[in-house]
């Protein structure tokens, strides 16, 4: 849209003088370079006589399209808990002897997890297995089963019979694994776990399930990640994949439950000085279908664009949930049983567009963070911070996954949302940079449209105005693109906020435009300044909250200014951090300045830079 064009124009008139609502977003600065209208008259936003409520624009719950995890369709009558697997430390841990210690005991738990789970939505049996995992989230989604029968460890719950809840004649054998000696043996088993049908079980292990009857179903000691891809892709689920380091046991569960293929890039842990599978992972990616998710992480490697890059070029979304658990069970009856859980919002007719100021929105980073946002630490040191009133802290958060994979902290996260502040969908279902997104695919455009109407679904359902995305270069025609896609596919969108990968402050505050299909133009918002502690204070607009707040004396004081600001999730300023960082920012900055939320900031810029329409849309409201 050109920027001249400032009032709403149905799209028969804009074909008529040739204008295309498809076209690109088009290029305006915040502080006024095009598209800005200084009329100062008194605004007359008198509703006109059929408009509609504005806290009432969402809607219903339904199956739109929006659902594209793996999930757990059946609840589990009854489930057992088993013991010591996330609450001890030496999960993980090679160099234990005691049998119910280390890594190999975590692959037994989190493979029989897996089957069983996968036996209960199949209906073979109606017990689920719980691993036992501290924190309030996962305590609120274990309530949602049905009663527990007991509380075993995994070598009890394989080798005993119950008379009732019995779970043994659910599995058929076991893999072997030596993951002392060779740690793909661990990725090779995960994927073989649910094609035989068998447990994992560790040399170390091995005489305890031979003398309680089990057979070996497949030798995995001497295979590696590659072997596995070529003897079972055919018997994995190409809708969905999980990444794990090697000598990790998280996500075992949820891949054995959903006959997924498990994948390593690097070959040793922590480190690519052992070779990595960077040529498999082009096939592996390649073969998902698109828009597919990818569960999990990958540790030691240069940076997390160098696998999250490759994931978002072959137009699948990476979803940090490495160090999750419980997803089958979390999961559990999430698409039969959506509610209609509502973000928070403020009706943009109470605004006072006559106030000046230097209006600052921050709002945190890192919201894509599964695994983060699912723990007791995001919502005690984080996101229920008594400075995010004050500083009106704004969070993304990564809620079209977590509707499905884990329904019931969705609904808490949505409970426990500050008053001040904006609740944004963090990049639309993943991790993913939108430029560059399904470019190694055949069909970028196709991709883009899905993964745009899918978010909208979500967003619509749940009244979220306001959507978070990430770019490696966040104005290219690729990022515009990928921008107009997701207003194309919304027009209960009210604006985007844009950050790029390196560094997040890249595009200074700058403002993109894209049009909706109602001929209404919705802002790209790139954010100005950047609350981070190991950033150069000569990094344009990065820096600790003292130096933030210079750059907003320096360059906003004596004239109206909108700015939205982002706060690093991990730096630490001696005590301060998040919403508190923020709130010392706020303090040292001028007087001048007024935080607001995302949204508030995103309506004060379309009528600073689009009055006309945007008074037209407010006469539309109520």
């Amino acid at each position: 849209m050109t920027a001249f064009l400032h009032s709403k124009l149905i799209p028969a008139t804009l074909a008529a003088i040739g204008i295309f609502l498809s076209c690109s977003c088009s290029d305006n600065i915040a502080s006024g370079e095009g598209g800005s209208n200084d009329d100062k008259t008194e605004i007359d936003i008198t509703p006109n006589p059929d408009a509609v409520s504005y806290i009432n624009m969402y809607d219903g719950i339904s199956d739109a399209g929006q659902y594209y995890m793996p999930e757990t369709s059946r609840i589990p009558a009854k489930h057992w808990t088993c013991v010591d697997v996330e609450t001890r430390g030496d999960r993980n841990e090679l160099g234990k002897s005691e049998h119910q210690y280390g890594l190999q005991y975590h692959l037994l738990a989190q493979s029989l997890a897996g089957l069983v789970n996968r036996a209960m939505d199949e209906g073979r049996t109606d017990v689920g297995i719980w691993l036992e995992v501290n924190g309030e989230g996962y305590a609120a989604c274990k309530q949602n089963l049905g009663p527990e029968l007991g509380r075993q460890t995994a070598i009890e719950l394989c080798t005993k019979t119950y008379a009732e809840g019995n779970v043994r004649d659910l599995i058929e054998g076991y893999v072997l694994t030596d993951v002392v000696n060779n740690p793909e043996s661990n990725e090779v088993a995960t994927v073989a776990a649910h094609v035989y049908n068998s447990i994992i079980v560790d040399v170390r292990d091995e005489a305890i399930f031979k003398n309680a009857g089990y057979v070996m179903k497949y030798d995995a000691r001497a295979k590696s990640t590659e072997d596995a891809w070529r003897e079972f892709r055919d018997k994995c689920s190409n809708e969905a994949l999980v990444i794990m380091p090697v000598q990790t046991g998280e996500l075992r569960e949820f891949a054995i439950k959903n006959r997924l293929f498990c994948f390593n890039l690097n070959k040793k842990y922590g480190t690519p000085d052992g070779g990595q599978n960077n040529n498999l992972f082009d096939e592996v990616l390649a073969w998902l279908v698109p828009n597919a998710p990818v569960l999990g992480w990958e540790n030691g490697v240069a940076g997390e664009d160098v696998f999250v890059g490759k994931v978002s070029r072959y137009g699948k979304l990476m979803l940090a949930a490495d160090w999750s658990y419980n997803h089958s069970l979390t999961s559990a009856g999430a698409r039969q049983n959506q509610e209609q859980v509502l973000a928070g919002v403020i009706n943009p007719r109470d605004i006072d567009y006559d106030k000046h100021g230097n209006f600052t929105a921050f709002f945190l980073s890192d919201g894509d963070n599964y695994q983060w946002t699912m723990g007791d630490g995001f919502v005690n040191d984080f996101y229920t911070l008594p400075t995010n009133e004050t500083s009106c802290m704004s969070y993304g958060l990564c809620s079209q996954a977590m509707s499905e994979l884990a329904p019931v902290r969705f609904r808490q996260l949505y409970s426990l949302q500050n008053s001040k502040g904006t609740l944004m969908e963090c990049f639309g279902g993943g991790y993913f940079y939108v430029d560059t997104y399904a470019e190694a695919s055949a069909d970028r455009k196709g991709a883009l449209k899905q993964l745009a109407e899918r978010t909208a679904a979500h967003m619509r359902q749940h009244r979220l105005k306001v959507l978070h995305l990430m770019a490696m270069s966040w104005d290219s025609s690729a990022a515009r693109e990928a921008y107009q896609a997701f207003v194309d596919a919304n027009d209960q969108l009210e604006g985007i906020v844009t950050i790029q990968y390196d560094p997040y402050s890249a595009g200074g505050g700058r403002v993109l435009w894209c049009t909706n299909k109602n001929g209404y133009d919705i802002p790209v918002v790139s954010t100005k300044y950047a609350v981070w502690k190991d950033a150069s204070s000569v990094e344009r607009g990065m820096g600790n909250p003292k130096e933030v707040a210079q750059y907003i004396r320096d360059n906003e004081a004596g004239s109206d200014s909108y700015d939205a600001i982002v706060v690093h999730a991990w730096s630490d300023f001696s005590g301060y951090r998040s919403a508190a960082a923020a709130a010392a920012c706020i303090r040292q900055a001028p007087s001048s300045v007024v935080p607001v939320s995302i949204q508030e900031l995103i309506w004060r810029i379309r009528m600073a830079k689009r009055r006309d329409q945007t008074i037209e849309i407010l006469k539309t409201i109520r």
